[in-house]
């Protein structure tokens, strides 16, 4: 049987795929990071934003700065806007995009029903996942879930579709932050099935990891549970670069932290490496967190292109917010187009190894 990839249309061949952001978000609701946000309290008390206020260009200087105090930010629930978004995603020479929203951060199953009508609108291939988001987001019927029913559960939605919409993911989902027992017990599963059914896997990693507990709690998991490395990626790669404040920027400016010892040992192991995002401009300055350049994440992109690990690396750009849109006044799904792209051929980066990035690997990736 030849292989397909599963778009929210329907099946395609491998080669149909194009240039594919492998890590964007379309209809998505992040609003639950809001409950993480320290100064949430402080800020309604300074009446710098109500928690229910719209992203505006009068406040979207302060939400850059605090992006998750607005709920409506946080949330990507304009289907128009959104075909509008990715049909620009087009034009700038985009052909197709996995979308990586699963229960935690996608409103309803339903929400597929728009990726479909987003995708026929604006021409642009979309591949939905099943899995689960970060576990403080997980609605409460996976809190309790057993090995077993976390099995059954992925082999229901790619057999049968996500919910009950009868639309088939092409993808599986999963993320680490904080260790616990149930997480670790969902990271197997999904790197069972994934195993088992030769779908790819996505593993979001989250702020402030160290190197050992990646190797420990999310690569032990992984391979414990029977994942094939090869088709499975590791995304948001270049935070464990080095860890960013604003003290050491400014105190130390000629030593930026850069270590990709850890990278190497992964693509060593057989892992695909996921930059992104790209083209996000928010940050945390009030606690003393930067944000991560573009350019800071291309150093180490570059830097392992040129050691030979092209064939295992993959971009996004990893939107997921309206502040982050192009109507929301940011760079929109067009950064890996008009400037990742062009500067990675600035940098010396050549066509063959833009074509493995960006349409090679993914439709290898995607491809079951």
């Amino acid at each position: 049987m030849s292989l397909k990839i599963m778009t929210v249309c329907g099946p395609i061949a491998p080669e149909e795929l194009g240039f594919t952001s492998m890590h964007e978000h379309i209809f998505s609701d992040c609003s639950m990071f809001r409950h993480r946000v320290r100064r949430i309290g402080v800020a309604r008390d300074r009446g710098l934003v109500h928690p229910d206020e719209k992203l505006t260009l009068e406040n979207r200087s302060f939400l850059r700065h605090n992006i998750a105090l607005s709920a409506d930010n946080m949330k990507l629930d304009d289907e128009q806007l959104m075909i509008a978004e990715i049909t620009e995603f087009r034009q700038g020479g985009g052909s197709a995009i996995l979308e990586v929203s699963a229960p935690g951060i996608r409103s309803a199953a339903e929400d597929v029903f728009a990726l479909r009508r987003i995708s026929s609108a604006s021409g642009v291939h979309i591949i939905a996942s099943t899995g689960l988001y970060a576990e403080y987001t997980w609605p409460q019927q996976y809190r309790t879930m057993t090995y077993e029913e976390y099995v059954r559960f992925l082999r229901h939605e790619i057999n049968h579709g996500i919910g009950d919409t009868g639309i088939l993911p092409g993808h599986i989902k999963a993320a680490y932050e904080v260790y616990t027992e149930q997480l670790e017990s969902y990271l197997r599963a999904a790197a069972f099935v994934a195993g088992e059914t030769g779908m790819s896997l996505q593993v979001h990693l989250g702020l402030d990891l160290s190197p050992e507990e990646v190797r420990l709690n999310v690569v032990r998991s992984l391979l414990e549970g029977g994942c094939i490395p090869e088709r499975t990626i590791l995304c948001h790669i270049q935070l464990l670069l080095g860890f960013l404040t604003l003290e050491e920027l400014v105190g130390n400016p000629g030593r930026i932290p850069f270590d990709i010892q850890l990278h190497r040992e992964l693509l060593q192991q057989g892992f695909v490496l996921s930059f992104t995002p790209f083209g996000f401009e928010a940050d945390d300055e009030p606690l003393g967190m930067v944000q991560y350049p573009d350019w800071y994440a291309l150093s180490g992109l570059v830097a392992l292109i040129k050691e030979g690990y092209a064939e295992q690396l993959v971009i996004g750009n990893d939107v997921f917010t309206k502040l982050a849109t192009r109507r929301g006044g940011g760079e929109g799904y067009r950064r890996l187009t008009d400037f990742v792209i062009p500067a990675l051929k600035q940098c010396g980066v050549t066509e063959r190894q833009i074509r493995q990035l960006i349409i090679e690997n993914p439709a290898r990736l995607l491809a079951f």
